[in-house]
């Protein structure tokens, strides 16, 4: 061996040991804004930001609007895996993982760990309750209890735009104001962008389709400088298609959602699904655009990314089972029902479906 060669074997072994220390601690940050994870010891946790610093160089201050998880050192083994059935939305087996963690970490000195698992539980609630349509209550009750203990965590303008949707949903229009009312102190573009959303999407459901339109129509008209204020602005599109639906504007509110689709993120997979389930309506309502429509429906039901949208591949499977027979297909119609009663037995369409 060289001699000069000696000092750079002796770096790379003590660098490896460094790397398996197990006294040192390695939290990771899964970030929006870019692939480079965010690794080393979380030093800092506010409702604004995370401080992450390495055993090497800088520390780097995350904002919390760029955070999509951060996999904790020491945490339990199930909870890494339930985020991955909560972003899947097998949202019944991440609630089994994540409950599993919480009890799992009930001993651990790490707060903001215990914090993070709390509201996961919360979010995975909520979200199943969306798409069911029921448990809002528990939701609700679960989003509230978070939102109170910890509201100086990265996780409180994410919970309060939740409990915002929640209360729409449960016709609980003052709650739903004042979540919004809250996220919109947020110093975030996009979570302010979220919150003129949910104000508008609030308007409409209590049926005053023009002071929503008006709503939408102002993000709808905001410049989008981050991928996540594009996606914003992508959905208050979304929320102006949907008002001139409500008025029987089809032709128009067609064209807004296929610029959507054109115009949104492969990644994006709720908005994209939404946009072509009301695109499937929209054709539908014009006539003489029956395969325009089955083909809107059809992306939510055979892409796998949009499939994964339990809530409108259900919507989806119902129209098809509907519009199949009008162009003589009568078994492609039985087996999107088929579909549809066998992957959602408990889905509103399915409950429409035997109604018929």
């Amino acid at each position: 061996m060289k001699w000069n060669t000696l000092p750079r074997l002796l770096g790379l072994l003590g660098g490896l040991a460094l790397i398996g220390d197990p006294a040192w601690a390695v939290d990771s940050v899964t970030r929006r804004s870019t692939e480079k994870v965010a690794a080393g010891e979380i030093t800092s946790v506010t409702r604004d930001e995370v401080v992450v610093k390495p055993k090497v160089g800088s520390e780097t201050t995350v904002p919390s609007n760029d955070i999509i998880k951060i996999e904790w050192d020491g945490a339990p083994p199930a909870l890494n895996l339930s985020v991955g059935q909560e972003l899947a939305g097998n949202f019944a087996n991440a609630l089994t993982g994540y409950k599993e963690s919480q009890e799992a970490a009930a001993s651990s000195s790490n707060s903001n760990m215990k914090a993070d698992i709390q509201f996961l539980v919360a979010r995975a609630t909520a979200r199943q309750a969306l798409q069911q349509n029921e448990g809002l209550d528990e939701a609700a009750t679960l989003l509230d209890q978070f939102i109170e203990r910890f509201r100086d965590h990265y996780r409180f303008y994410e919970a309060q735009l939740l409990r915002g949707e929640v209360a729409i949903a449960q016709g609980d229009y003052a709650a739903a104001d004042s979540a919004f009312s809250s996220l919109s102190r947020s110093p975030f573009a996009d979570f302010q962008m979220a919150a003129k959303i949910g104000n508008a999407k609030t308007m409409l459901a209590r049926n005053d389709v023009q002071a929503a339109k008006a709503a939408f129509d102002q993000v709808a008209g905001m410049n989008a400088s981050t991928p996540l204020e594009v996606s914003r602005k992508l959905e208050a599109m979304l929320g102006q298609a949907n008002c001139l639906q409500s008025q029987s504007q089809y032709e128009p509110a067609a064209k807004i959602l296929d610029q959507v689709i054109r115009e949104s993120s492969p990644d994006d997979t709720r908005l994209q699904a939404e946009a072509y389930v009301r695109q499937g309506e929209c054709y539908s309502a014009i006539g003489d655009n029956t395969m325009q429509a089955i083909m809107a429906y059809l992306h939510v039901d055979v892409v796998p990314s949009l499939a994964r949208e339990k809530e409108y591949r259900a919507e989806a499977l119902y129209h098809l089972s509907q519009l199949w027979p009008v162009v003589n297909q009568p078994a492609r119609a039985a087996e999107a029902a088929a579909t549809l009663e066998q992957e959602y037995p408990e889905s509103e369409w399915t409950k429409k479906l035997g109604g018929r």
